[in-house]
């Protein structure tokens, strides 16, 4: 639907107008990919008839942009006044790079403390009216809390860095001590130094590549990258990127903002990589597989078999370690979470009610996404908790 990228265009970057036959078809997508009120100011600019809906959503968008701002301010200083120094992940740290931050979409207060500082941080969390989302698992990267309706996630770690990857955990909690304090919009919140914010973003988009990758995370890369200039993407970030093996990655999400959104030109030679696939992926997945449903966790869960017998095994016990509450709580039970995994896995099958046909498609459609995956230059083992 090409609309929906001039659309993008024009909102983030030209403000030209954009006929369109149908708004409303064009509003679904953009709900579906987490990007809708980003049309506020060019919807304001340019009105489309009959269009006050799509005008409603992006106020609440912002009244939702203020509500999780006030929730993040209050844990900020909780934290401060308790001398536990955190970042924030995502959130605001992207939004910071929009021309119109209240306008990008806000779910969970993401922050990373260190290590060391963990556990303290939870029981301040619980003793000042934090309440727990789920049971603590001590070996997961994050414990997830609400309160007064926002979710917020304690980060030892992120989720796609391995527990035994030190350099990159060390070399985000040496950010945490070399954190930058912004503003935006009277707000103000702890990130960290621009080459970490950056890798936080890429290593979000690769995450949610094994479930639904949406626009939105592609178009907080782009704000970001929109922010710095080239020569600091050839002198510092480019490089950066090379040594954590993330350079193919970055350049063709680069390149693939630059072909369909508008981006600034970064990538000199944007044919050689896979974008039209990434972005193929993209539009049939939706922020969080919203679009694909059950059936696309079926794909993701092909995916996750490929490689062979013993990383499936390993990939089986983790999602039994994640899912099965009691294997949580007695370790005796432990050894056999894969086995519930598999149960989990039947149900999750039988309960969508697809016949063996779409199944065998659903196979398919997860070796494309291995397929892609490997394209991209990332590991296909890389296991997420």
């Amino acid at each position: 639907m090409a609309e929906i990228f001039d659309v993008l265009r024009a909102s983030l970057f030209t403000n030209e107008d954009v006929p369109l036959a149908d708004w409303r078809p064009v509003f679904r997508e953009m709900q579906a990919q987490s990007v809708a009120a980003l049309a506020y100011v060019w919807l304001s600019s340019h009105p489309i008839p009959e269009a006050s809906a799509w005008t409603s959503f992006c106020l609440q968008q912002q009244a939702q942009w203020v509500r999780v701002m006030h929730g993040q301010t209050q844990l900020l200083q909780l934290l401060d006044a308790n001398d536990i120094p955190c970042v924030i992940l995502k959130g605001a740290s992207a939004a910071m790079a929009y021309p119109h931050p209240t306008l990008r979409s806000m779910g969970d207060v993401d922050f990373l403390v260190k290590r060391a500082d963990f556990e303290k941080a939870a029981v301040l969390l619980e003793e000042n009216g934090y309440a727990l989302a789920h049971d603590k698992n001590p070996n997961h990267h994050h414990y997830a809390y609400s309160k007064n309706g926002i979710s917020f996630e304690l980060h030892k770690r992120l989720g796609i860095v391995r527990e035994t990857d030190e350099r990159l955990i060390s070399l985000f909690e040496q950010g945490i001590d070399a954190r930058e304090i912004h503003e935006m919009e009277g707000v103000y919140f702890p990130t960290l130094p621009p080459k970490l914010n950056g890798l936080v973003l890429l290593f979000h988009i690769d995450q949610h590549l094994r479930s639904g990758l949406g626009l939105r995370q592609i178009v907080d890369w782009m704000l970001y990258l929109d922010k710095r200039s080239i020569e600091e993407w050839n002198a510092e970030i480019r490089p950066f990127l090379r040594e954590i093996e993330l350079e193919k990655f970055a350049l063709t999400v680069t390149a693939m903002c630059q072909k369909y959104l508008g981006l600034r030109t970064f990538v000199e030679d944007p044919e050689q990589y896979p974008c039209d696939e990434l972005m193929d992926y993209i539009m049939e997945k939706g922020n969080f597989g919203r679009k694909a449903g059950i059936e696309g966790r079926t794909a993701s869960f092909s995916l996750e078999t490929s490689g062979g017998v013993f990383k499936l095994f390993k990939r089986l016990q983790a999602g039994g370690m994640s899912n099965w509450k009691a294997a949580k709580k007695y370790k005796i039970l432990r050894p056999f979470a894969w086995i519930y995994q598999v149960f989990h896995i039947l149900r999750l099958i039988i309960s969508s009610k697809m016949k063996p046909k779409e199944i065998l498609k659903q196979r398919k459609h997860g070796e494309a996404q291995r397929q892609l995956i490997e394209a991209l230059g990332l590991k296909i083992d890389r296991m997420i908790e």
